[in-house]
């Protein structure tokens, strides 16, 4: 059978040529692909690049083998057969270009003697075909030759045009090209092919694509201007490329990739941004890496171009060392390469939309592409010594290679494997980098990674470096606490850490971050004389003490860890009271400080946990602005980093020993602590079956916002509080959790109220000064059979609150499969119970100091006091209360679904707590402790 659209290239046209005949499934027209579309509007733009864009592979073929041309023939038309990428061609029809697979053709194959095995005559062809441009029109997307020796193939040289298929496809092809030189057929299932994906793109992907162009859009807001200054004369053509093949950067690549548990692409991308940025002012700066995309299910055998650019923002601030570089670039380019997939149209509208011009606004930055692919199996540590990897630097090899009249971008960095190791190229516009610069810096590049290899290398990450001995303020109010000493160390969350975390991943909204963050002020006597050099010393000694303020949280095979920095520096900021005539103290700037910094979520991957400002006044610290994530440490913790933090200030020391940091309670947890975590969650199985549900059945829609939260500022709930604790002989936090069951279940006539409170989890040993996330939360069931009176009522809550906090400390991974066992889901199954948290820390009493009497105390309850102060999107609870300090009072502060607690029963449950305790402060309260007129939900 004869075809008549076999098209070969008149560069070897008169040579000796096979022909392979091919047919297969599939044949039809589609839309580019997303990829595809890139690479066309590239051609059009900046012309042919196929330098880049002929993807040159070779497939040894063993003499034992016996592979004789006709049977390779065959095992090349059976390949094209199978995919019909290979059988795509690309072609304008009314000014619009489409790709259309054909039903069955001709694929012409050069044949090419050798000598030996084949493999100089193999690079000779492979350089000839990879030298010429494809006809996308008219050529099909991959050029083949045989390298024969005698009268059998040993190599085969494929060369494939990018417009089909990208590097991980070209893989995928010559592993089915292997099969079927080795075996002569396939059973296994093709993989979805280019005009297969490009339907999907231009159909259900394109909700995904919407997200992604969110991602850029999102990302592009948080980049500093960078303008490039204005380019120079530069060389013809304009773009060079140079060369590093390196054995040493292969090796060190994999010890550090396996020291900080990243990628070894993450590691070369961290090195390339550190040598692009690292002797630069920015604090940001955004990086451009290149995506296979193969992350959907059934994409991992695709045959298509796939490939995409992602994009995200890192941040450079605190001068870190190479190792916590490199930590926030593997967060940052995972979260660019999760959205590297979209529409190439919708991305250029979003941006034109803003006034952008998506073709110049990234030319500053540079663009990465690491195309080298894994091997699979496990990748075992080279066990080489300091100087051995040193030495072998003095292998490496540095070679120029064609340039470029027109690119994207101003520098360009490829990876490449090389039989010697590997490859980076390095292209820069002459125009705005001397050529001077590209040997120095893929030089630069290697050295870093050997010291990298074995030690954590300081910022600028360059070997001539040194540490000023003072950090000045600069101009924008900023400065650096620096830290030293500790260790570099890798932990597992603790319990309490990974069940904020849930919060942290489920909401999202910005009314939600006042749960995430601790804001704290510390205020300094003017006559302590502080000044600034002092508290930011102050500062990094804090962070020198406490592990667990300079710890980051990320990943590691795919689980949550905690990381330490054995050293660091900490942004400062210092603002200086413009009028101190109205504001002498600094406390007012103080406190739009605080706001503001715990205004937005944690970048926990790269920022520490904590945030510190210094208010001064007239060249004195007045006030310290802490914002602590509370991921990394709960309310009892960031107490005792205040009074470390005000003697560090004042003394410029503490005394005694730090006590646990939060790596420390996480490796307790692992071992000594299981048992404990073992009961707690027994415990919860003994006491919620049966427990009545408070707010099980909705009572309607509600009008307004569906999360609304209430507060009420109570002076008399602070004093009644007090005496029916002195009267009862309990805790003040009882009384309130008495109060609360009772207000909750007086009429409801159950013989069991459930109440989930919060454990701050301080009695195991060592644990009274532990700096940590340790609070978690405990279930309390209070008896109410018998219908007691509040005295009685006070001595079970008593019981059962002891009983609740002494069993809420426990893996939650433990609980949830639990609750899960029970046929329960754990993350709602508490929803219908109040949730009452006491976040205070104030003594417990003033002793000596009486309380009011019973006229003043009720003269203290004010009509109406409730406020309503704001409004969620999502909330875990349908009613969570929580007690808070206020001046002169006590805070009752609500936060109710309405659909199940309507606004007005929610002030009646603050409004009946407070009538409540005034009343038990002077009276016995029988059963259902709501006197007529106290109002009860």
């Amino acid at each position: 059978m004869r075809f008549a659209d076999v098209v070969v290239p008149a560069q070897w046209a008169s040579e000796t040529l096979l022909s392979a005949e091919f047919s297969g499934d599939g044949a039809g027209s589609a839309p580019l692909t997303w990829a595809q579309q890139v690479m066309w509007r590239s051609l059009a733009r900046y012309g042919s690049h196929h330098v880049f864009l002929n993807l040159r592979r070779t497939v040894p073929v063993s003499a034992r083998a016996g592979a004789d041309p006709a049977a390779v023939v065959r095992a090349v038309g059976a390949l094209v057969g199978r995919h019909g990428a290979l059988r795509t061609r690309v072609r304008v029809v009314d000014d619009v270009p489409r790709q259309e697979t054909a039903a069955a053709g001709v694929l012409p194959l050069l044949v090419s003697p050798g000598v030996d095995d084949g493999a100089q005559a193999a690079r000779e062809v492979a350089g000839r075909f990879g030298d010429v441009a494809f006809d996308h029109a008219a050529e099909w997307p991959l050029r083949v030759a045989l390298v024969t020796v005698g009268d059998r193939v040993r190599q085969i040289v494929v060369v494939f045009s990018h417009s089909t298929v990208d590097a991980h496809a070209a893989e995928v092809v010559l592993r089915d090209l292997r099969l079927l030189v080795l075996r002569g057929a396939l059973s296994t299932p093709v993989g979805p092919q280019s005009v297969d994906v490009a339907r999907g793109q231009h159909g259900i992907d394109q909700g995904r694509s919407a997200r992604a162009v969110g991602h850029w859009l999102r990302e592009f807001d948080r980049l500093p201007p960078s303008p490039l200054p204005t380019p120079g004369p530069g060389l013809t053509p304009p773009w060079r490329r140079g060369v590093l093949v390196s054995a040493a950067v292969d090796t060190a690549i994999r010890l550090i990739a396996a020291r900080h548990r990243v990628s070894g692409s993450a590691v070369l991308l961290a090195g390339v941004t550190a040598m692009a940025a690292g002797h630069g002012h920015r604090e940001r700066t955004g990086i451009f890496p290149m995506a296979h995309n193969r992350f959907r299910a059934g994409y991992a055998n695709a045959v298509a171009n796939l490939g995409q650019i992602g994009f995200g923002v890192l941040d450079l601030s605190g001068r870190p060392h190479f190792g916590e570089l490199l930590s926030r670039v593997w967060r940052v380019s995972l979260d660019a390469l999760r959205h590297a997939y979209y529409d190439p149209v919708a991305l250029r509208l979003g941006f034109e939309q803003r006034g952008v011009d998506p073709a110049s606004a990234f030319q500053p930055y540079h663009y990465f592409n690491d195309v080298r692919l894994p091997v699979g199996g496990v990748d075992r540590l080279p066990a080489v010594t300091r100087e051995a990897l040193r030495a072998a630097t003095a292998d490496s090899t540095f070679a120029w290679t064609a340039g470029l009249d027109r690119a994207a971008w101003h520098l360009l960095t490829h990876v490449v494997d090389e039989p010697a190791g590997v490859g980076v190229t390095l292209t820069v516009d002459t125009r705005q980098l001397p050529l001077e610069t590209v040997e120095p810096f893929l030089r630069g590049l290697e050295d870093l990674l050997v010291r990298a290899a074995f030690d954590d290398v300081p910022w600028p990450w360059s070997p001539s470096t040194a540490t000023a001995a003072a950090e000045p303020v600069a101009a924008d109010g900023s400065t650096y606490a620096e830290f030293a000493g500790g260790r570099a160390a890798t932990a597992p969350l603790t319990w309490g850490q990974r069940a904020m975390w849930r919060t942290v991943a489920e909401f999202q909204a910005p009314a939600a971050y006042r749960v995430l963050t601790l804001p704290r002020t510390l205020a300094v006597s003017a006559r302590a004389g502080v000044d600034v050099p002092r508290a930011v010393r102050a500062v990094g000694a804090l962070l020198a003490r406490h592990e667990s303020l300079r710890t980051r949280v990320r990943p590691y095979d795919g689980q949550l860890c905690q990381e330490a920095s054995a050293a660091g520096r900490l942004p400062v900021g210092v603002h200086a009271v413009s009028r101190p005539v109205d504001d002498p103290d600094g406390a007012r700037v103080a406190a739009e400080l605080a706001a503001r910094l715990a205004g937005s979520p944690f970048d926990h991957a790269v920022e520490y946990p904590l945030r510190v400002a210094l208010v001064t006044v007239a060249d004195t610290v007045r006030q310290v602005v802490l914002v602590f994530s509370h991921c990394a440490v709960d309310l009892h913790a960031a107490a005792t980093v205040l009074r470390d933090l005000r003697l560090l200030l004042l003394r410029g020391a503490v005394d005694d020993p730090p006590g646990l940091q939060s790596l420390d309670v996480a490796g307790q947890e692992r071992t000594v602590q299981r048992r404990r975590s073992q009961r707690a969650v027994a415990y919860w199985l003994r006491q919620f079956p049966g427990l009545p549900m408070t707010l099980a059945d909705p009572v309607g829609a509600g009008p307004g916002p569906r999360y609304r939260q209430g507060s009420l500022v109570s002076p008399a709930v602070l004093h009644a509080s007090r005496l029916v604790a002195a009267r009862y002989g309990v805790s003040t936090s009882t009384a309130l959790l008495a109060a609360t069951a009772a207000v909750l279940c007086g009429d409801t006539g159950q013989d069991a109220c459930g109440i989930v409170v919060m454990a701050n989890n301080r009695f195991p040993p060592g644990y009274d000064r532990a700096v940590a996330t340790l609070n978690q939360i405990g279930l309390c069931r209070l008896d109410l059979t018998g219908r007691p009176d509040f005295g009685t009522l006070l001595s079970r809550a008593g019981r059962a609150g002891l009983d609740a906090y002494r069993h809420a400390y426990y893996d939650p991974v433990e609980f949830e499969r639990a609750f899960t066992g029970r046929g329960d889901d754990h993350r709602s199954v508490l929803a219908p119970l109040c949730y009452l948290n006491d976040t205070r820390l104030a003594p417990e009493a003033h002793p000596g100091v009486a309380g009011p009497d019973e006229a003043a105390l009720r003269a203290m309850m004010a009509p109406d006091a409730v406020r309503w102060v704001g409004e969620l999107d999502r909330f875990a609870w349908r009613c969570r209360v929580q007690v808070r300090d206020a001046p002169g009072a006590v805070e009752l502060a609500v936060t109710a679904d309405t659909r199940y607690l309507p606004v007005e029963r929610a002030a009646r449950l603050l409004t009946g707590v407070e009538a409540l305790l005034v009343e038990a402060a002077f009276h016995g309260v029988p059963w259902p402790w709501s006197p007529a007129g106290w109002g009860c939900p």
